[in-house]
């Protein structure tokens, strides 16, 4: 068309649904060497709000599964926040944040389970034989009937006045900050703040990596995810502050290890809630019985899987710790030095 201009995504976004803002599971958050640790705490929790507030109409309509995976990890990474940024915040008041966020969290987990075993469901009939299929049917009926009653829940509770009042209070009081009282490190340039922190975890993370073995504990393996995740989100808050081509190469390395370690958790959280599941039936009925013999192989397959990820999670390291990805690190977070 002569005359014409493209339009961008955001302004395409913008004429096809005009007064509506973006959307983005992953704000950026500006930073610069001279923010001080307060203000980038209190910016980042400031923009995981609004993304947790974007996924409730969604999450009560019950549009797609997506809207509450994103509602969970913008509270998840608000909490991971005020874990990480230890001392920016005045003790007191930090522990007083965590309870709350963690209360907001807390209807939301059976529903997330729920939808991703039914999710996979298809994934789960291929790991055992066509006769134990039966018993498979009536766990995912009773998995769905399940389902529907945690959704009314939850969608009850985000619609409750108290739920209401107590995220637009939250919201207040990052947009505010009048009554943040600030801990010790609150005026430290945020710099050398993520240099710190980012570099510990990793330091942790190599520390407990490279000790796993055939013989490791699955809640050693299981503190490794954690580190990982942690060292994930740090890196994701301060990535402004670093230049980007090395930071996404130590990413990529660091993602992957974080998926071998997910897959392992995964399969080892699915054993347990499974026996749990099995447990909580009642009565040694027909269909109860083909319900625990169809379970009961599900998890002999699980538990392979989770040996199979464990050798695979040695591997993954051994790629994330290899010579150049340890001078990146020191590089980027420890002036270079070891």
């Amino acid at each position: 068309m002569r005359g014409g201009a493209a339009l961008g995504d955001c302004a395409l976004y913008t004429e096809l649904f005009p007064g509506r803002s973006d959307y983005s599971p992953k704000p950026v958050v500006p930073l610069d060497r001279e923010t001080r640790a307060f203000d980038a705490a209190s910016d980042i929790i400031a923009a995981y709000l609004p993304v947790a507030r974007a996924n409730e109409a969604g999450v009560i309509a019950d549009d797609d599964t997506e809207f509450l995976h994103d509602y969970r990890i913008a509270l998840r990474k608000i909490r991971s926040v005020l874990s990480l940024f230890r001392d920016v915040y005045d003790p007191e008041l930090t522990a007083e944040l965590k309870a709350r966020f963690s209360a907001l969290m807390t209807s939301t987990g059976r529903l997330r389970d729920l939808d991703v075993y039914l999710l996979e469901r298809g994934g789960f009939y291929a790991m055992v034989p066509a006769s134990l299929h039966g018993g498979l049917d009536r766990m995912f009926a009773l998995f769905a009937e399940e389902r529907t009653e945690e959704h009314q829940s939850l969608a009850a509770h985000l619609r409750s006045a108290a739920y209401r009042k107590e995220i637009k209070a939250l919201s207040k009081l990052f947009d505010k900050r009048k009554k943040l009282a600030r801990g010790a490190r609150a005026d430290l340039p945020a710099y050398p703040f993520a240099c710190k922190l980012i570099w510990k975890r990793y330091r942790r993370i190599c520390a407990i990596a490279e000790a796993i073995d055939e013989g490791t504990p699955d809640h050693e393996v299981h503190e490794l995810r954690i580190h990982c995740k942690k060292l994930r989100y740090l890196m994701e808050f301060f990535a402004p502050l670093f230049p980007g081509k090395p930071f996404k190469q130590i990413i990529k390395p660091l993602k992957k290890l974080q998926d071998n370690l997910g897959l392992f958790n995964d399969y080892s959280v699915q054993q347990e809630s499974l026996q749990a599941f099995l447990g909580r039936l009642e009565g040694a009925t027909p269909g109860n019985l083909q319900i625990a013999q169809s379970v009961g192989a599900l998890v002999l397959v699980l538990h392979e899987r989770q040996l199979a990820e464990r050798a695979r999670v040695v591997g993954s390291f051994a790629a994330f710790n290899s010579d150049e990805t340890r001078q990146t690190f020191r590089d980027l977070f420890h002036g270079g030095k070891e």
